[in-house]
């Protein structure tokens, strides 16, 4: 099972919030204070130390001012990853407190956690309720609770001081299930002579064991760690093998996997996992940890494990390394937290590749971004960037990220942003093409709003051909002819020699200087109006 939404009500930093997850690997992003810490504060009620835990004081949601609330409410519903799982030996006792959906006719399991404040005194209660939230007619829920919880735990993958030597684990039971790892992959792969598959799993048991390990036993055993530290050739070596693990659909090399992590566990000592047990993994922040590249390796190596991960990031490295549908934005409002993400199937195929390469794989960090601006070329981006900062609108600093959109197409980004709750704006060129990216922009606006509050039309045929007009022609007469005097011929054909002469970014640098230069009041306003719509809609959260 998974935990397929978890709803949370008056808790700790967050007022509210209902968040759907993904069975596979959650990648939860969002600005500072969207209640990160909170949301794993109450995932963590559900692990194997915090079982039928009883809330106190400090629980209670609490706003600015230090007001707090008196009623908790968390209800944590976990789902069947596939039909008839609860069928299932180790799952048949908690059939009695399950319900099913028409809508995919899996089953559910809802555990409820509750806590009423009263003066001093605070009531803590754990359930397990239907989809109407009625708590199910049985004699001692708890039995029911802590099978449930035994089964599907959840634990945060620890971080931990010193990260100069990854550690690797001599138990017993590893070893076993590296060496069937090992064998498996040779009987699938021809690709990996023995020496690559043993220094690569190395790599694999010491970066599962970096999050995992005491830090007291890894103290102790320095010398060890410092000894048998995985090498470049050893990361090298894992990377083939995540190539391999990425081709093969093989359930048994996956349950191989989740053997070693789990005797990693069973390891450690303290609440270890039962055999029937698939832990439910969260990992807060791991860009901080680690290299980037052995980041890359390791979360490569993390998705094949079959289990449902919750990923908090910061990092854009680490979110181009997951689909799109694995990416949840989270946006406070004043009244709770607001989560958005792309629904499967909710875009075409052709968007969803478009929005992957021109995105995720190229500029991963306009995914934080409150606000795209969404320009024709990259001449553009560049030049737009640099005469905003000097009309004094700092865009990055704003949350404001430039986009091209002349290869993506204007629809597809749009229509991404829409989703993903990132406000957008559009200038565009005056030209035939430019008057249908405006026609696009006025189809997917907010049907409660103005388009012309995401839209700037430039009234020139491009971007050069409206400096030209609008104060900068000596830049491009310069380019063209090395005189700033009357040249008797049509602007586009003084701007196509200066362009042949120079080159656009060229060109934009010298538009920037030239600007600089003269100051403020040489920028077009229509442009500086346009960059004050902009950051008034990136400040804005609705």
């Amino acid at each position: 099972m998974f935990i397929e939404q978890i709803d949370i009500e008056g808790f700790r930093g967050i007022s509210r919030i209902s968040l759907k997850l993904n069975s596979k690997t959650s990648v939860l992003i969002g600005e500072n204070r969207w209640g990160r810490s909170s949301l794993i504060s109450a995932l963590m009620l559900l692990s194997l130390d915090r079982k039928f835990y009883q809330f106190v004081d400090s629980d209670f949601y609490h706003d600015k001012y230090e007001n707090y609330g008196t009623k908790i409410s968390i209800n944590a519903t976990y789902c069947e990853s596939y039909k008839n799982e609860l069928n299932n030996q180790s799952y048949q006792s908690l059939q009695a407190v399950a319900y099913q959906i028409e809508q995919d006719n899996l089953k559910r399991i809802t555990y409820q956690l509750t806590a009423d404040k009263t003066n001093e005194n605070i009531i803590s209660q754990h359930n397990l309720v239907d989809h109407q939230r009625k708590p199910f007619a049985v004699s001692d829920p708890k039995i029911f609770i802590e099978t449930l919880v035994n089964l599907n735990p959840v634990m945060i993958l620890k971080n931990v001081l010193n990260t100069d030597n990854l550690p690797i684990t001599n138990q017993p039971l590893s070893e076993y299930f590296t060496n069937q790892l090992a064998n498996q992959l040779r009987e699938h792969s021809a690709q990996l002579s023995q020496d690559e598959l043993q220094r690569g799993l190395k790599a694999a048991r010491a970066l599962l064991e970096y999050y995992f390990v005491n830090p007291e036993q890894r103290y102790r055993n320095q010398y060890l760690a410092n000894k048998n530290s995985p090498r470049n050739e050893d990361w090298n070596s894992l990377e083939r093998i995540n190539n391999i693990l990425d081709e093969l659909d093989n359930h048994y090399l996956r349950t191989a996997l989740l053997g070693i992590f789990g005797s990693i566990m069973i390891a450690k000592g303290d609440n270890p996992l039962s055999q029937s047990a698939v832990p439910i993994l969260i990992l807060e922040e791991p860009e901080s940890q680690l290299h980037p590249i052995i980041l890359s390796i390791g979360f490569r190596l993390l998705k094949n494990l079959p289990t449902q991960k919750i990923i908090t990031s910061n990092s854009s490295d680490l979110v181009s390394l997951f689909p799109l549908e694995n990416i949840y934005r989270l946006i406070r409002l004043p009244d709770q937290i607001v989560t958005k993400y792309i629904a499967p199937n909710s875009l075409s195929i052709d968007d969803n590749r478009r929005i992957l390469f021109h995105v995720l794989y190229r500029r991963a960090s306009a995914i934080f971004a409150r606000c795209w601006l969404l320009v024709e070329g990259e001449t553009e981006v560049w030049l737009l960037r640099e005469l905003a900062e000097q009309s004094g609108y700092h865009l990055s600093s704003e949350g404001v990220q430039l986009l091209e959109f002349a290869q993506c197409g204007l629809k597809p980004l749009i229509n991404y942003a829409n989703k993903m709750g990132i406000h957008w704006y559009v200038i565009t060129d005056g030209d035939i093409a430019g008057n249908k990216y405006a026609e696009t922009v006025k189809s997917l606006c907010p049907k409660d709003k103005n388009y012309n509050d995401y839209l700037t039309v430039l009234p020139a045929r491009d971007i050069e051909n409206f400096l030209f007009k609008n104060g900068f022609s000596r830049v491009y007469k310069l380019a063209a002819y090395k005189t700033v005097e009357h040249i008797d011929l049509p602007v586009h054909k003084i701007i196509q020699k200066a362009i042949q002469n120079s080159s656009k970014p060229d060109l934009a640098i010298a538009v920037c200087d030239y600007a600089k230069s003269k100051g403020i009041k040489s920028i077009p306003h229509l442009l500086i109006y346009a960059f004050s719509k902009i950051i008034k809609a990136s400040n804005k959260f609705d």
